[in-house]
């Protein structure tokens, strides 16, 4: 029996796991030839969409400056070519980009056809983020090199601001009409003291007050104005809310219209804008001003009681 040192150096070679002498294909981003990876895809594809958007957007910006005077239809139209150039080779890239992807699982690159057909592409899109590669060399090459931390960054950063945008697209409207609520709220405060007014006068003289001085207020409907509403005024009976210039230009120059109905105990009841008639009442004034044909702001931007 051989008798070995246990502190001899191994004589069987070592593999080595350092990944040093794996041989990887090369990266070509505008070629229709070799393999492209996940990560590289995503990165890749969405940070040379975002950087020819933006050049192009500043060149139609820097044109559209330039174009002062006889110029300007000149500098659209370049400014309109120069788009469609942008979107045109946007569009080329993210097939090369498709077809090296498709080689990296060892598919042909014709399935890229699949992106123009609708909602079939949803589902190639989904394949080309998530379908692993083939590991080592595969029918159309050598597999991607490994990712570099900037690649991978890349890959993570972008699809959270294309995320963000969808948030913020959804959000700043919402957030819009919010405001412009808010400024229509301002008249329907505004408005209450004029209300009472008119159910004084009516009670006063069993009469809708035609105006604002038979309702025993000054004449000037300013006088009832505030930051958002220019004035507030009567009209047989109907509370006209009037918003001006400092008010969003969706409801700048625009009118509310709040009309008082008599229930059978003499009460009084209010329609406000495209609301319905209260049940059970009758109209102060039967001949006088509709709340709903005064009224032409949008639904959306009144409170729910003032809706239809």
């Amino acid at each position: 029996m051989e008798n070995r040192n246990p502190y001899a150096s191994p004589r069987a070679k070592v593999a080595d796991d350092s990944g040093q002498s794996q041989d990887y294909g090369e990266i070509r981003i505008f070629s229709a030839q070799g393999r492209l990876g996940r990560v590289r895809y995503i990165g890749y594809g969405m940070g040379l969409t975002v950087l020819a958007l933006i050049g192009a957007f500043v060149i139609v910006g820097v044109l559209e400056l330039a174009g002062a005077g006889s110029a300007v239809s000149a500098s659209i139209s370049v400014a309109q070519l120069i788009i469609i150039a942008a979107y045109v080779a946007l569009l080329v890239l993210q097939i090369l980009l498709g077809i090296q992807r498709a080689h990296d699982f060892n598919q042909s690159g014709w399935l890229v056809v699949l992106t123009f057909v609708p909602l079939v592409n949803l589902i190639f899109y989904l394949v080309l983020w998530f379908v692993p590669g083939t590991k080592g060399e595969n029918s159309y090459g050598k597999q991607p090199p490994p990712n570099t931390v900037g690649v991978i960054i890349l890959a993570c950063i972008l699809p959270a601001f294309f995320v963000v945008g969808i948030l913020a697209a959804i959000a700043i409207p919402a957030y819009q009409d919010y405001t412009v609520r808010a400024q229509v709220s301002e008249g329907l405060n505004l408005a209450a003291e004029v209300k009472a007014a008119v159910a004084q006068s009516y009670l006063d003289t069993d009469v809708a007050p035609a105006h604002r001085l038979a309702a025993g207020l000054s004449v000037d409907a300013t006088d009832s104005g505030g930051k958002y509403v220019d004035g507030v005024d009567i009209a047989d009976g109907t509370v006209l809310v009037k918003y001006g210039v400092e008010a969003n230009t969706m409801i700048a120059g625009g009118t509310l219209a709040i009309q008082p109905y008599v229930g059978p105990d003499k009460s009084i009841v209010w329609q406000c804008g495209h609301a319905p008639a209260p049940g059970g009442a009758v109209a102060m004034a039967p001949n006088g001003v509709s709340a709903g044909a005064a009224t032409n702001l949008q639904p959306r931007f009144l409170p729910s009681a003032c809706r239809p």
